[in-house]
C-alpha cells in the first residue's frame, strides 16, 4: 500500500453505481485515493491477477456471474488483498455468505454513504495487517523469514493442480546442510542461527539469478523444512537439466566460506531431487521422494546432488522395516557376540579377541553389521545396543574363566554415541561389578572421529576410563584425523590399522607408505599395533618386516562364537595351536626377527 494514496479496484457493471462511488470517494476527508474501475469477471481476474491494489470492492451482480464467484476464485487463486463485498438488499444470508467465503466486509448499496465508505475501508485494511501478522506466524520461518513446510506444502498442491490441467514439468528439490550439527556443537547454536540465515540468504540469490527459474512462475519457491532443511519448488521447467542446473549453482554458492563474526565456516549441502510426474503425483509422495534422494546423496559422501530412483523408495521400504525389527532384537534375544582372535605372529599364540556383534534374525538368518549398526546409530538403537554388547562380553570372559580359559582381553568396539552417553562410565563400572571380571580383561575401541568431537570433554571421560584400569585403542586408524597430537595427549594405548589399507598393501605404494608410516608412529611412541583383515600370507609378512607383530584376519580365523573361541584357544591339537604354528612357521626370517621378537614380549607383558 502506497503511504499516501490507497489503489482501489472497484469491479462493477453498472457505471451509474461507479459514478456513484467515485462521488462518495471524494467526499471522503483524510485519505487519498486513486480509483480504477472494471465492468466485468473476466476483466477483474485479469486485473486482480496483477496484485496492484490495496482493497477491491466487488458489486454482487455482475452479469451472469456473481461478485460472491469472484471473491471465491480470488481468494482460491492465492488473493490476499481485502475485499469489501457490495449488495443490493442487505440479505443477511448472502452477507453471511460473504465473511465465510473470505471478505473482510460487506456494503448494502441503499445505506451506504462516504463516512461509511471509510469506515469499511479501514476496517479491510487493519483486519488485513493483523491477518498478515497471523499468516507470517503460521506460514513463514522466524529465524530465516523463509516460507515454511506448511506454506511450502500448500504452493506444491496449487502447482500440481496447475500442472495436471497444462501437462507442465516440475522439480522438487530436499537440501540438507552437511554436518551441521557439528557446527552448532563447536561454535554454538547462535553461530549456526546465522549460518542457517546466510544459507538461506545464498538461496534467495541462486533461485532468483537461475536462468531455470528467471520466468517467474507463479509456483517458484523456496522454503526452510525445519532445522537444517531446505526445499526449493522449480514449477514448470523445460528440462530436467533445469533443476540439475539449480543444484549444482546451489552447491556452488554454498560451498563458498561463510564469515560469521570471528570464525569462518565451510559447509556444503546435499540434494535430492525429485521430478513431478514421474517421481511422484501429489504433494506427499514428491517430498518424500526428494528426500529419499538427499540421503542417497549423503551415501554418495555428501556435497552433491541425486535424482530420485525407484530403487530408493525400496530401501526406504527395506530399512524401515529394518528398524521396526531391530527394536524387538533385543527383548527376543536376537543379538549375538561372535569374536575374532588377534595373533601374535613372533610366538604363534591367541593374545586376545575382539567381539563383533551379530544379528540372528527370525526370517533373514545372520545379519552383518553393516547392514544394521548404521540403521541403529540413525534411530537411537545404539545406545541399548551397545550397552548390551559391554554385559554379554563381560559376561562372556567371566564364562571362559569359569571353564578354565586363562586370561585372555577381549577388544569392545564403542559407537560415538555411546561414548557421549552421560551414565557411559557407569555403565563400564556396572557391567565390571556385576560379571566380577578384571578391568584389564577389557579393552573399549573407539574411532578417531570420537576423539574429535569435542576434545576436553572426551579426554576427561577417556581418563576416567583409564582410571578404572580399562585400556583404550583407536579403531580403523588411518581412515579419519590420524593425528599425533592426540595421540600423545589421550591415554591411548593401542592402535589398529584399518583393513582398507591392509588389504592392498603388496600391491598399492600408496597403502604400503602409510602402513609403514602407522608402524613406525606407534613404535615411537611405545603403542601397540594391531593390523585388521590379514588374508593373505604375503600381507602377514609384509607387517612381519616393518614391525607389526599382532593381527587379526581370515588368515587365522573368521568371527567364532564364543564355544568355539574356548576351542580354537585352547585345544592345541586342533586349534589355533596347529593353525597359528603352520603359518607362522612359514614367515621368512631375517635380521628384523630378534627386535620384532623382542618388541612383541613387551607387548604381550603389557597386554
Amino acid at each position: 500500500m502506497n503511504e499516501n494514496v490507497l489503489r482501489i479496484l472497484l469491479v462493477d457493471d453498472d457505471e451509474d453505481d461507479y459514478i456513484i462511488t467515485r462521488d462518495l470517494f471524494s467526499e471522503i476527508k483524510g485519505m487519498k485515493f486513486d480509483l480504477q474501475w472494471v465492468a466485468s469477471y473476466d476483466e477483474a481476474l485479469e486485473v486482480i491477477g496483477q496484485n496492484i491494489h490495496d482493497v477491491y470492492i466487488f458489486d454482487y451482480l455482475l452479469g451472469a456471474k456473481t461478485g460472491l464467484e469472484l471473491l471465491r476464485t480470488s481468494i482460491n487463486n492465492g488473493c490476499r488483498t481485502p475485499i469489501i463485498l457490495l449488495t443490493g438488499q442487505g440479505d443477511h444470508e448472502l452477507d453471511i455468505k460473504a465473511i465465510q467465503t473470505g471478505a473482510s466486509d460487506y456494503l448494502v448499496k441503499s445505506e451506504i454513504n462516504a463516512d461509511l465508505l471509510e469506515r469499511s475501508i479501514r476496517y479491510a485494511i487493519e483486519r488485513k495487517r493483523t491477518e498478515d501478522d497471523i499468516y507470517q506466524m503460521a506460514y513463514y520461518d522466524s529465524l530465516t523469514g523463509l516460507p515454511n513446510r506448511l506454506l511450502f506444502q500448500d504452493r506444491l498442491r496449487q502447482v500440481i493442480k496447475h500442472s495436471e490441467r497444462e501437462r507442465n514439468t516440475n522439480a522438487v528439490l530436499f537440501l540438507d546442510v552437511d554436518n551441521f550439527k557439528r557446527i552448532n556443537d563447536t561454535f554454538g547454536h547462535t553461530v549456526g542461527d546465522n549460518l542457517l540465515r546466510e544459507v538461506a540468504a545464498r538461496l534467495e540469490h541462486v533461485i532468483r539469478k537461475s536462468d531455470a527459474v528467471s520466468r517467474q512462475h507463479l509456483g517458484n519457491m523456496f522454503a526452510r523444512l525445519g532445522g537444517d532443511e531446505f526445499t526449493v519448488l522449480l514449477s514448470d521447467i523445460q528440462e530436467i537439466e533445469d533443476a540439475l542446473k539449480v543444484a549444482e549453482r546451489i552447491n556452488t554458492s554454498i560451498s563458498i566460506p561463510f564469515a560469521l563474526g570471528n570464525h569462518e565456516v565451510f559447509v556444503t549441502v546435499s540434494t535430492g531431487i525429485a521430478i513431478y510426474p514421474a517421481d511422484g503425483n501429489d504433494c506427499d509422495t514428491l517430498l518424500k521422494n526428494a528426500d529419499s534422494a538427499m540421503y542417497h546423496a549423503k551415501e554418495q559422501g555428501k556435497n552433491n546432488y541425486q535424482f530420485y530412483m525407484q530403487s530408493m523408495n525400496a530401501r526406504a521400504f527395506e530399512i524401515l522395516e529394518m528398524e521396526n525389527d531391530l527394536r524387538k532384537a533385543l527383548e527376543n534375544n536376537e543379538l549375538l557376540l561372535y569374536y575374532q582372535p588377534q595373533i601374535d605372529i613372533i610366538h604363534g599364540k591367541v593374545i586376545g579377541v575382539e567381539a563383533l556383534i551379530r544379528w540372528q534374525h527370525p526370517e533373514k538368518g545372520l545379519v552383518s553389521p553393516a547392514e544394521f549398526i548404521p540403521v541403529a546409530e540413525k534411530n537411537g538403537l545404539i545406545n541399548p545396543i551397545g550397552e548390551w554388547v559391554i554385559r554379554t562380553a563381560c559376561a562372556q570372559i567371566r564364562a571362559w574363566h569359569a571353564a578354565g580359559m586363562s586370561a585372555m582381553p577381549v577388544s569392545v568396539n564403542i559407537a560415538s554415541q555411546q561414548f557421549q552417553q552421560q551414565d557411559f562410565i557407569q555403565i563400564i563400572t556396572d557391567s565390571l561389578d556385576y560379571s566380577g571380571i578384571s578391568s584389564a580383561d577389557l579393552i573399549l575401541e573407539i574411532t578417531e572421529s570420537t576423539l574429535m568431537e569435542n576434545t576436553e570433554a572426551v579426554s576427561n571421560k577417556l581418563q576416567e576410563v583409564t582410571d578404572l584400569g580399562v585400556k583404550l585403542s583407536i579403531d580403523d586408524f588411518g581412515t579419519g584425523y590420524s593425528s599425533l597430537n592426540y595421540l600423545k595427549r589421550f591415554p591411548i594405548h593401542a592402535i589398529k590399522i584399518d583393513y582398507s589399507f591392509i588389504k592392498e598393501v603388496n600391491t598399492d605404494p600408496d597403502d604400503a607408505a602409510i602402513v609403514e608410516a602407522i608402524i613406525s608412529m606407534a613404535n615411537s611412541l611405545k603403542l601397540e599395533i594391531v593390523a585388521e583383515g590379514v588374508e593373505t600370507e604375503e600381507q602377514l609378512e609384509f607387517l612381519r618386516i616393518k614391525g607389526c607383530s599382532l593381527v587379526q584376519g581370515f588368515l587365522f580365523s573368521r568371527p567364532l562364537p564364543a564355544d568355539e573361541i574356548y576351542d580354537y584357544c585352547c585345544n592345541e591339537e586342533n586349534g589355533s595351536g596347529t593353525i597359528i604354528s603352520a603359518i607362522c612357521s612359514e614367515l621368512k626370517s631375517g635380521p628384523e626377527s630378534v627386535e620384532l621378537r623382542e618388541s612383541s614380549e613387551r607387548e604381550i607383558h603389557n597386554i
